[in-house]
């Protein structure tokens, strides 16, 4: 059994080679996402008079990414170690990429549910229509071939997921999780419903990693400790900042709703800063200048910090930080207490735990 494990493992050579439609030459690259926000190049090879060949050492499968540098857009393909791939790379509806169990059962369930999701929409828009019409009886009959077809599109791609307990059904969840910016508890619930093949898949570690990010920013977790420079260069680190109360504040100049949440900030600063409240505004500027005006303008009297890296700031990745405003409140002993809150609901947060 050991060596049978050692065997599945073992790197071997993957080989994607064909056309590249009007190209006559250029550069490729095969890129795959190693982690939420890493992307690394696999290989890469040349385009000559409109053929190429791409060659790399692969010991699992991975979502690749093939992207002919200089042109927007790429092709995907779930490449296998030793596998052999043709393909035809164009921007016309034309093009393919052939070969592999995993990328051709991906390709044909994609088109069975895409033909039956098509369907799904132009009855929605029937029935809509035949509502707005008034026309009740006949959107009744409309809505019933709806729901038959509905549920067989959540049937087949059940079937489909189930039977696949690798890097597609890993991928599928991820994808449902990115796209509604799932949080802790409802990622941590599509993670549980992978099989351990999907786990440890490319795209299973992703969503671990996920979970694990999450968890350090949830209520409950200690707040991950930072070190930034305030407006005058000075280093300032969060866990150092004496407060009952700390508020940290994810902002930039830029970001209108977080300008306009500053005079009701500023206000409760001003209320409370007496009583144990601490705020550390963390911008996302990446211009100091436009930063120190904005802070000078809104009269932000409280600490003020930033990398001046805009969202490529390391602190705003470890706080989970995918839009602002995005407020943080911490104890005096830097436990996140609870996050988001705004307007009343945190004028009554702090009156509460201040009073």
């Amino acid at each position: 059994m050991l060596c049978c494990t050692m065997m599945q493992t073992q790197a071997e050579e993957t080989i994607i080679k064909g056309k590249a439609k009007d190209i006559k030459k250029g550069r490729l690259h095969m890129l795959a996402r190693t982690g939420e926000d890493k992307t690394d190049t696999i290989c890469s090879c040349e385009v000559k008079k409109g053929k190429f060949v791409l060659k790399t050492t692969m010991a699992e499968p991975m979502l690749t990414q093939i992207v002919l540098e200089g042109y927007s857009g790429g092709f995907t393909l779930f490449a296998e170690p030793g596998e052999t791939y043709t393909a035809l790379l164009s921007n016309d509806k034309d093009f393919y990429i052939k070969g592999g169990k995993l990328n051709e059962a991906y390709t044909t369930h994609i088109a069975v549910s895409d033909s039956l999701r098509a369907v799904v929409n132009t009855l929605q828009q029937r029935y809509d229509s035949l509502r707005a019409g008034r026309k009740f009886r006949s959107a009744s009959l409309v809505n019933d071939s709806l729901r038959h077809n509905q549920e067989q599109l959540r049937q087949i791609t059940q079937a489909f997921l189930g039977s696949n307990d690798n890097i597609i059904s890993a991928y599928t969840i991820y994808s449902n999780i990115e796209m509604r910016g799932s949080g802790l508890r409802d990622t941590k619930g599509m993670y549980a419903t992978l099989g351990e093949g999907a786990k440890a898949s490319q795209y299973g570690r992703i969503i671990k990693e996920r979970i694990d990010r999450l968890e350090k920013t949830e209520g409950g977790a200690k707040a991950p400790d930072f070190t930034l420079e305030d407006i005058n260069g000075n280093q300032v680190t969060m866990s150092a900042v004496k407060g009952k109360i700390k508020i940290i504040d994810f902002w930039a100049s830029w970001c209108g709703p977080c300008r306009m949440n500053n005079p009701a900030l500023r206000k409760l600063y001003e209320e409370y800063h007496s009583k144990g409240l601490e705020v550390i505004g963390v911008s996302l500027d990446n211009k100091k200048a436009n930063w120190q005006m904005a802070v000078e303008k809104d009269s932000l009297t409280w600490i003020n910090v930033s990398s001046l890296k805009g969202w490529k700031c390391d602190v705003a990745k470890q706080y989970n930080v995918t839009s602002i405003p995005a407020l943080f409140i911490l104890d005096e002993n830097n436990n996140i207490i609870a996050t988001g809150l705004r307007g009343e609901q945190l004028k009554n947060f702090i009156q509460e735990r201040l009073k």
